[in-house]
């Protein structure tokens, strides 16, 4: 009977401990089974974020050189494209523009991209399918490359999946530093030009108006400092204390003089004088001014710069797509560049009497009426005047 009972103590002792085993192993597997399936979520994760990444940025390369590839098409047979949109979407899918195969493409296709994202050694099961590829125009300085896309990513195991179906993904191109098909198709090739956007971003700003008193037109580069002699640059003071007019080509001043007789060249009356010029020259870059007698402002005017540099502008011209097509038709978000008769000039080729506008010379179309403070050869029709704030400041004179 001893015996007996010192068992059935034994057993009693025994269960609880057993029982505690057990639930501690059953628990310690729970734990370790849940700690491996975050961990293989969360690498799921970061690859399908690493894919979406990889391909927006394959878009990105496969899709610049495409428009590369489209652009040295035109401008090789000095032919327009048909279909710009349909040309590069072919060179991003099939690497072949026109039939031919284009060496820009050459391991930059989307399939080729595609392939090289999905095969890296990740441990992980991964199907990428896209299609429908649509090439637009943005805002004039970019393109616009969408795709539709499928991703599916499984662990090994089986255990976790991301599925992406039915997504599509935008991406935009920059056309900066591309050349401008639509100069070299119109000359013979002679007159080459790449898409620089304008800096900075207008061609003229009026900066002030004067409440009265002002006289003469002059250009230069502004200086605040009184004790600054400089012949070639332009005074802007609050009032003409301690001013030696003969020093500067021109005066602004916030005080309202009338300072005929002292100098030939100046706008005053504007209290804000100073701070408005300081603003706009800070903001703008571009510290030269132009004082008008006739319409009594200061206006920040960089076009002879500017038209020197060929820079391009956002403007109701033709897009870049529709360049490589040869169509110089005005659209509402595209690019505007003037012509550089000088390089006309050293080309022997004719300047006509056409606005210098890019699109409208080169299609014959638009009056041409010059500007004061802009270079002699320089005219402009009267939408454009407007469009780019020119229009008070036409002489009446024919190109």
């Amino acid at each position: 009977m001893r015996g007996q009972f010192y068992s059935i103590i034994a057993i009693l002792i025994t269960l609880p401990v057993l029982l505690f085993t057990l639930q501690y192993l059953t628990y310690s597997q729970k734990i370790t089974y849940g700690v491996s399936d975050r961990v293989i979520s969360d690498q799921l994760h970061q690859l399908v974020a690493s894919i979406e990444f990889d391909t927006k940025k394959a878009m990105e390369i496969s899709g610049r050189r495409a428009i590369i590839a489209a652009t040295d098409t035109v401008l090789n047979s000095g032919v327009p494209l048909t279909n710009a949109k349909a040309n590069i979407t072919a060179l991003m899918l099939q690497g072949r523009i026109n039939g031919t195969d284009n060496f820009m493409m050459i391991n930059n296709t989307m399939p080729e991209w595609s392939y090289r994202i999905t095969s890296n050694p990740v441990n992980f099961d991964v199907s990428l399918q896209y299609g429908n590829i649509s090439v637009e125009n943005y805002d004039g300085f970019s393109l616009r490359i969408g795709m539709d896309f499928n991703l599916t990513v499984t662990d090994r195991l089986k255990i976790s999946k991301i599925e992406k179906l039915n997504s599509h993904k935008f991406v935009t191109v920059s056309i900066a530093g591309i050349e401008d098909p639509i100069f070299p198709l119109n000359t013979q090739g002679f007159v080459r030009r790449i898409i620089r956007p304008a800096s900075p971003p207008y061609f003229v700003q009026r900066i002030l108006i004067a409440s009265s008193n002002s006289s003469g037109n002059c250009s230069g580069v502004v200086t605040f400092n009184k004790s600054e002699c400089d012949t070639s640059k332009i005074l802007a003071a609050d009032t003409q204390a301690g001013v030696v007019f003969a020093c500067y080509s021109g005066v602004i001043l916030g005080d309202s003089r009338n300072l005929t007789g002292q100098t030939g060249c100046y706008v005053t009356g504007n209290s804000s004088s100073v701070s408005l010029v300081n603003q706009t020259v800070t903001s703008s870059g571009y510290s030269t001014v132009y004082l008008d007698g006739i319409t009594r402002s200061v206006w920040s005017m960089p076009g002879p710069g500017i038209l020197a540099d060929k820079y391009y502008y956002r403007g109701n011209g033709p897009d870049f797509l529709m360049r490589l097509e040869g169509n110089y038709s005005p659209s509402g978000s595209g690019i505007v560049s003037f012509i550089y008769a000088p390089e006309f000039e050293e080309q022997a080729l004719p300047v006509d009497a056409y606005s210098r506008v890019d699109y409208l010379y080169f299609s014959g179309q638009g009056g041409c009426e010059k500007a004061r403070n802009a270079p002699s050869w320089f005219g402009i029709d009267s939408e454009h005047a407007a469009e780019f704030n020119i229009t008070e400041l036409l002489t009446g004179g024919s190109c």
